[in-house]
């Protein structure tokens, strides 16, 4: 797969010549590491993508003799058995400006490079070069996206590329990217040209293919052919041991090796001594090892060809010393293009036809259609220990352990295609591209239910061994992210499996209506306050049914109930009269439920010995509903059971467009005012804010700053009386109740007063006055966008005032909106119903709120560069808005977790 005719002869271009003879001279410029990145193939390997080097001439010279002639003629128009030293000079120095090249590595060598040069202000050559060994992995296309991003961030738009008409492959790199290309022939060349801004259908486009290549080295990882165990001894307790039992015992039938130094032969199974013994390929390697011996065996790995490991081991990232093991350990593995679990991984399984067990779950679980995944080694073996209890059926578990290269975002990936999964639970303990797994949550949960834990008192800080970008926001805000994505989130482990448990016996109810249903009015009136509690929309209810010796009294009430199609979910509370076989009631009610399409749980108050007798018939029958031993247990199951059915909170909608924004505007006000700065970071001045926010369709209010009295008078008759006086100390500014505003001044008299009593008030302030615009009479909000470095872009939206500020009522959401989703938004701060008006006063018009919500998240979306944005106060009338004040700071462009570019998770600096 080739482009170009780059080598047919250099193109007569005044930028080209200059950025050619920038490389031959003495000064070297800045190497942008943020350029790069590790990515995932098709196939499901892992490769190192970066800048090119002048010391990589050799690695060059070699990727091109390695190349087919057919494969060079596509690529240079021509044979070129061997490059010259002058093309090797030329196309290893390059000033990373306008002329920028990747190269993507396995190991030391080359297997692609992608290229682009300048040709006028904002368009440039791109040309590609791929391996012919590694042509369908997808490579062409990641390299495309990455210097597209590169190019982008260097003012370019445009790329252009000539290319032989044979060349289809090249050809449809460019259309199937989802840009929108133009082709024409010229002198028996494909001449195409497209613009490379992300599209609706090139964003797609790289999520799809960033899903089947995440989903596949997962397929890769999860489905071993043969299995080599590092660090096996001959104690039965040590993790070597405890891997090589599980995997013995769930019936594996593939390949097994054994390297150990203390034993010849272990349990059957004849060991090596060095991992370079091994015979054959093998796909999956165990390492059982100390920190640092974990470095050795992974080179020692790459060069017997395993294409994924597992590391259980503990002790990375406690300290500084340990992260930068860790991440020495990831690098190298994804070099030699292998995917790592873990460290600190209790291992995965799987039941059912192609049932394994690498892992140090003690047994194997019963098949089912739960996916169960967790991190840490505790958490997870928390998870198997509750699962086993209940008699969960899972069908896999992955532990990801300190998620150093594979995470739960993985795990999402690998199981939206799998049909055998119902229900999937996560137990996570930190989010490394929190806003990626919502992206992923979005799509996956309209078809399969997510159940998230995130245990007490996860916030910023992760836990020893996680090592993540630490988000600046609350932890509330990461929750309301991820409820709207549709995820249902529990609030500790019993809770998540619970939900889970009853999700996957019984699948999820067709509605949300729900019927309760008792033999006591206590119990009764229990089971009502806690649905009351949980906002269940109750339908039936009935507490006339006997507390009777014949058990059949409670299984002909709930098939009556269930016979009317009035309820969608039935929760039963049964006081125990101590007679008959409670186990049988409950499963003929279960047979009146699944003929009924209701879904059912119990809630039985009995004695100790019944009730374990009843959780074991339940453990060892799928058929069986849950059975919980008080009300609150059985209510909070089924409220996480019809938030999965609702997904009320889910913004499944395209994002909101606005046709009046003026993207080039605002670019260009930002890079000149980042160009003017040493570090790129800068308050932006009152003008500069109207500007930014203007090219947006943000109107301010108008406002002028002001001097003396003289000035005050001449401004204010200028915007027209009524007018508002106030400090621009961004504390004072916003206090009327600290002397920092005035307001409904009617004329220069009451305005000269004003000044001269805010003169003496505020004397401790240096800050000078301005004059505005009276604002319409409404709901003063709070309206924020904040670049946070794990999360992204967020839109914050709050009532003003300190009530708000001090009781946290403030709503977060990641942009873009949909138009809906903006809704929601605006809707969701609790004091958000002052904005429906009552008591006398009209509504406020909320859509208009909503369309300034969309426009701020465009803007934060655009602009990376924007640390912080504030609308305070914005107004909302009874028609329209009105931003009174705004306040926004620049800062260098983050490199975002994710962006437009496909890139495996990095940590982040130290």
């Amino acid at each position: 797969m080739s482009d170009s005719r780059e080598a047919r002869r250099e193109p007569v271009n005044p930028l080209r010549r200059r950025a050619s003879a920038d490389a031959g001279s003495s000064s070297t410029p800045a190497y942008p590491d943020h350029w790069e990145a590790d990515i995932g193939l098709r196939d499901g390997s892992a490769a190192h993508l970066r800048p090119i080097l002048p010391s990589d001439a050799d690695a060059l010279q070699d990727f091109h003799q390695r190349q087919s002639e057919h494969s060079r003629y596509l690529r240079f128009f021509a044979a070129m058995p061997r490059l010259s030293r002058r093309d090797l000079e030329r196309f290893t120095h390059v000033d990373h400006h306008d002329r920028v090249a990747f190269v993507v590595l396995v190991g030391e060598k080359i297997i692609a490079v992608g290229r682009y040069d300048r040709t006028d202000a904002h368009a440039a050559e791109v040309a590609f070069n791929v391996s012919d060994a590694r042509q369908g992995t997808g490579l062409a296309s990641v390299l495309l996206e990455h210097l597209a991003a590169a190019a982008r961030e260097r003012g370019i738009s445009v790329f252009t590329a000539e290319v032989l008409p044979q060349n289809a492959k090249m050809i449809n790199v460019f259309t199937d990217a989802g840009f929108d290309v133009d082709r024409m022939m010229d002198d028996g060349v494909v001449m195409v040209s497209f613009r490379i801004d992300p599209t609706k259908r090139s964003l797609a486009v790289m999520a799809e293919r960033e899903h089947r290549a995440e989903s596949r080295a997962m397929e890769r990882l999860l489905h071993p052919e043969s299995v080599l165990l590092i660090g096996v001894s001959s104690r039965a307790d040590s993790a070597g041991g405890r891997f090589l039992t599980a995997l013995e015992r769930s019936g594996y039938s593939g390949a097994i090796h054994v390297v150990s130094r203390d034993a010849f032969e272990l349990r059957g199974h004849p060991t090596h001594a060095r991992i370079q013994d091994v015979p054959g390929t093998v796909d999956l390697a165990v390492i059982a090892l100390r920190p640092h011996a974990c470095l050795e065996a992974i080179e020692e790995c790459a060069a017997i060809g395993v294409r994924g490991v597992v590391i259980p081991t503990e002790g990375f990232t406690e300290t500084e010393h340990g992260r930068r093991l860790q991440r020495d350990l990831v690098a190298r593995t994804r070099r030699h293009g292998m995917r790592l679990l873990g460290p600190g991984s209790l291992g995965f399984l799987r039941t059912g036809p192609e049932a394994i067990s690498l892992s140090m779950a003690p047994k194997m679980p019963r098949p089912g259609p739960v996916a169960l995944a967790g991190q840490s080694s505790a958490l997870s073996a928390m998870l198997l220990a509750g699962t086993d209890s209940r008699g969960i059926g899972l069908h896999e578990f992955v532990g990801v352990g300190n998620r150093a290269d594979v995470s739960l975002n993985d795990t999402l990936q690998h199981w939206e295609d799998d049909e055998a999964v119902g229900v999937i639970a996560l137990a996570l303990e930190s989010m490394g591209n929190p806003r990626k797994f919502t992206r992923l949550a979005r799509r996956l949960t309209r078809r399969t239910p997510l159940i998230v834990l995130r245990p007490p008192g996860v916030g910023t800080d992760a836990p020893p061994g996680h090592d993540v970008r630490r988000s600046t926001l609350p932890r509330r805000a990461l929750d309301q992210v991820l409820g709207s994505a549709g995820v249902v989130q529990a609030t500790g482990v019993d809770h998540l499996l619970d939900i889970t448990d009853a999700i996957g016996r019984q699948g999820l109810p067709p509605g949300a209506r729900v019927g309760l249903l008792s033999n006591t009015p206590a119990l009764g009136a229990s089971l009502r306050g806690a649905t009351d509690y949980a906002g269940l929309d109750v339908t039936a209810d009935n507490r006339s049914v006997p507390l009777a010796a014949d058990p059949r009294m409670m299984q002909r009430a709930f098939t009556s109930m269930a016979a009317l199609g009035e309820v969608d979910l039935v929760i039963a509370g049964m006081l125990d009269p101590l007679t008959g076989d409670p186990v049988e009631v409950i499963r003929q009610m279960a047979t009146v439920a699944r003929h009924s399409e209701v879904v059912l749980l119990i809630c039985l108050i009995t004695d100790t010995e019944r009730f374990a007798q009843v959780q074991k018939a339940v453990r060892e029958d799928p058929e069986l509903p849950p059975v919980h031993a008080t009300p609150y247990g059985a209510v909070r199951a089924g409220a996480g059971m019809l938030a999965a059915t609702l997904r009320p909170a889910a913004d499944d909608d395209d994002p909101a467009v606005r046709e009046d924004v003026d993207h080039e505007a605002a670019r260009g006000l930002v890079d000149g005012i980042v160009g003017g700065t040493e570090d790129g970071t800068r308050q932006l001045t009152d003008q500069e804010v109207a500007d930014l926010l203007g090219a947006y369709g943000i109107t301010m209010l108008p406002a002028w700053t002001i001097h003396d009295a003289d000035e005050a008078v001449l401004r204010a008759e200028e915007l027209g009386y009524p007018v508002a006086l106030k400090s621009t100390d961004s504390i004072l500014r916003h206090r009327p109740d600290l002397g920092g505003v005035r307001l409904e001044i009617s004329d220069g008299a009451q305005l000269r007063q004003a000044v001269a009593g805010m003169r003496r008030d505020l004397s401790f302030s240096t800050a000078p006055l301005e004059v505005q615009a009276m604002a319409p009479p409404g709901v003063p909000m709070v309206v924020r966008s904040v670049e946070d470095p794990s999360l992204g872009p967020v839109v914050s939206l709050s009532v003003a005032g300190d009530a708000t500020e001090l009781l946290d009522d403030i709503a977060y959401a990641i942009p873009p909106f949909s138009e809906d989703g903006a809704g929601r938004l605006v809707a969701s701060p609790a004091s958000a119903v002052k904005l429906r008006g009552g008591g006398g006063l009209p509504p406020a018009d909320q859509a208009a709120l909503a369309d300034l919500v969309v426009r701020v998240g465009l803007l934060a979306e655009d602009v990376p560069e924007l640390a912080r944005l504030e609308l305070y106060p914005v107004t909302v009338a009874q028609d329209g808005v009105c931003v009174v004040s705004a306040s926004a700071r620049l800062c260098p462009a983050p490199n975002r977790t994710d962006g437009s570019r496909r890139a495996l998770s990095v940590p982040p600096e130290s």
